[in-house]
């Protein structure tokens, strides 16, 4: 079997495949107005109280001075550079910019609907799982992800910075057994496209994933994503797995009939009967055992709760009447439609719509017991599917967190810290210090007592680019036109 033949459907209703491109290229040639100002090199925010997302403190007065991108002193007394632009700071909150760790911005849509939303929803840098085709054809694949990458990192584009980029969701038909010179070829392939994560997918036999983590690590590749269904999440830790992306895993494991729903599920979408008693004869001795198991391999978790809330609330017109629609093009809205009424269609009875409720409420539950057990927690939204909205769903996930049992200052270094220990990249981002990268948002209350002031954005600072209340409104203004330009 050819090493692309692996693949098969990506993610329901994600804008990975360019949904909504009824007007052609006339979206992607200019991703914003404010994409031609240049940076001014030097800043002062005066004033402010820097939260520190390590002790979960605010430090009160000080003064972030910030240089050529980069920031060069935090301090009470520090002295305001002569021609700096100052920034009043007074009764606000700085934080570092906030990281989404599963993202999907392979679409021709990106620069001009989907980057600008990250950005002004203080969202400054991302890590996109589904960053490459399977067979290059010309469509988005790795290559222009690279480059959007670096015209963001010149300041060329309005974007988040694409921190780590992925292979395409590796996922063998059911009946096709890898071998291992199959699986090493796989990773050797999307190794030489330049991908920095490999992502797995459910139909995969553990033996596979066990060649393809070994693989991966020998040339220091990461590995996450959904798990195979025929192997426990303790078992893919075991291997290797850096990364489990989505709070459901832990779920088919900790009830009693897991062994048996893993030895023959052919779906990640359980019947009905088995979604019940994944609620009802939930298992929690079983889950505290994959959490020492993660704890002690240092797999990381990324649960993604909003994706589960869509199933959860598909039936509730409150839910569904999102005014953010305005940001998403025709064909991604009514793909989302068409995707929430499947659910609904699972089961409408309220006995069915319990369940699903019950299915999400659980998972909740998960994570702070996964929390409080030492697993370790980044935040990601599985951008671009169902009801996750990209850029402010970062801080629809916060509160999912928070409602999880995190506190604010646990959520908020999920999306900091936390994310950038994940990647790696702690000496350049993830805290407000001297000599990091200037990534950061400022917030008019204070999100250590209650998360949704995170959604209080006054300005957000992209390296050496100060963008003001009224430049983030104007970045969405422009996504809400040519979102309308699409509709019409």
């Amino acid at each position: 079997m050819a090493p692309g033949a692996l693949l098969t459907a990506s993610i329901r209703a994600t804008f990975a495949a360019g949904v909504g491109m009824g007007a052609g290229g006339a979206l992607v040639a200019s991703p914003s107005s404010l994409g031609a100002q240049q940076a001014v090199s030097v800043h002062a925010v005066t004033d402010v109280g820097v939260v520190d997302v390590r002790s979960g403190t605010v430090i009160a007065g000080q003064t972030v001075v910030i240089a050529d991108g980069r920031i060069r002193s935090v301090a009470s007394d520090a002295v305001v550079p002569t021609g700096a632009t100052v920034v009043d700071g007074s009764g606000r909150f700085l934080i570092p910019g906030l990281w989404d760790m599963h993202v999907h911005l392979r679409s021709p849509l990106a620069p001009s609907v989907l980057m600008p939303q990250f950005v002004a929803y203080g969202v400054t840098g991302v890590r996109e799982m589904a960053s490459d085709c399977e067979e290059p054809d010309g469509r988005t694949c790795i290559g222009q992800l690279r480059e959007w990458q670096d015209e963001i990192e010149a300041g060329a584009r309005i974007g988040p910075r694409l921190l780590a980029l992925s292979s395409f969701p590796i996922n063998p038909p059911w009946d096709y057994q890898v071998t291992e010179p199959e699986a090493r070829q796989v990773v050797a392939r999307v190794d030489e496209r330049g991908v920095d994560w490999i992502k797995v997918y459910y139909r995969l036999s553990p033996d596979a994933l066990e060649w393809i983590v070994d693989e991966a690590d020998r040339r220091g590749i990461r590995v996450g994503g959904h798990l195979p269904l025929r192997m426990s999440a303790a078992a893919a830790s075991e291997l290797g797995l850096h990364s489990l992306e989505h709070a459901r895993d832990f779920l088919f494991d900790c009830f009693p009939g897991s062994a048996s729903f893993r030895s023959t599920a052919r779906s990640q979408n359980p019947p009905m009967e088995v979604l019940r008693s994944m609620v009802d004869d939930h298992d929690e001795a079983a889950c505290e055992e994959t959490f020492r198991t993660f704890v002690d391999n240092n797999t990381w978790y990324v649960p993604t709760h909003v994706t589960r809330r869509m199933d959860a609330y598909a039936d509730d017109p409150g839910f569904r009447n999102d005014p953010r629609a305005k940001y998403i093009p025709a064909a991604g809205w009514e793909a989302w439609q068409a995707d929430a009424d499947r659910m609904v269609a699972l089961d409408p009875s309220p006995e069915g719509r319990r369940v699903m409720r019950g299915f999400y409420e659980e998972g909740l539950r998960i994570t702070g017991r996964a929390h409080a057990a030492g697993v370790k927690i980044v935040l990601g939204t599985d951008a671009g599917d169902t009801y996750v909205f990209p850029g402010s769903g970062a801080h629809d996930e916060l509160g999912e967190l928070v409602k999880a049992g995190l506190t604010p200052a646990d959520a908020l270094a999920a999306a900091t810290i936390r994310a950038a220990e994940f990647l790696g990249l702690v000496a350049d981002h993830g805290t407000i210090e001297p000599g990091k990268r200037a990534d950061l948002v400022l917030l008019g209350g204070n999100p250590l007592e209650d998360i949704a002031r995170t959604r209080d954005i006054r300005a957000v600072f992209l390296g050496g680019r100060h963008l003001d209340r009224a430049d983030l409104d104007r970045l969405l203004s422009e996504v809400e036109e040519r979102v309308a330009t699409v509709r019409n």
